[in-house]
């Protein structure tokens, strides 16, 4: 028994395939998904998003979003996905340190903290599913 698991863009559907498990980053941790799971919806955090298949590791980094399991499907609908051989590490690296440095001077009450936030947990996603 194996899963299908489809990762959903607004822009592709990023993966098809089938697999032998997931690991999600849930909003409260780690979600591991595997077949027989009880139908589940979990939120999303910018996190690392693993697949095992065949006995290899392929890993992604996504961005908040939502993941789905039921009879056996997994659907992750999220604001975008790369696979790790997609990232630019250094790209990654850079704009960790910009978006720390801005919030560094900047009250969370600012109106530009949510977004300099936010490109902070994808920069971070990037490096950690790199680092995999």
């Amino acid at each position: 028994m194996a899963l299908k698991v489809a990762i959903v863009t607004p822009e592709t559907e990023a993966l098809n395939i089938e697999c032998d498990e997931v690991i999600a980053p849930g909003i409260t941790g780690d979600v591991g998904l595997l077949p027989g799971h009880v139908p589940l919806i979990t939120a999303l955090r910018p996190g690392v998003l693993s697949v095992f298949a065949e006995g290899r590791a392929s890993h992604f980094a996504v961005s908040s979003g939502f993941a789905e399991i039921e009879q056996d499907v997994v659907t992750v609908l999220t604001s975008s996905c790369e696979a790790r051989d997609a990232i630019d590490v250094d790209h990654a690296k850079n704009a960790l340190k910009e978006a720390e440095k801005a919030l560094a001077d900047m009250a969370e009450t600012d109106p530009k903290f949510p977004e300099h936030n936010r490109v902070r947990q994808r920069a971070q996603a990037r490096i950690d599913t790199v680092s995999r």
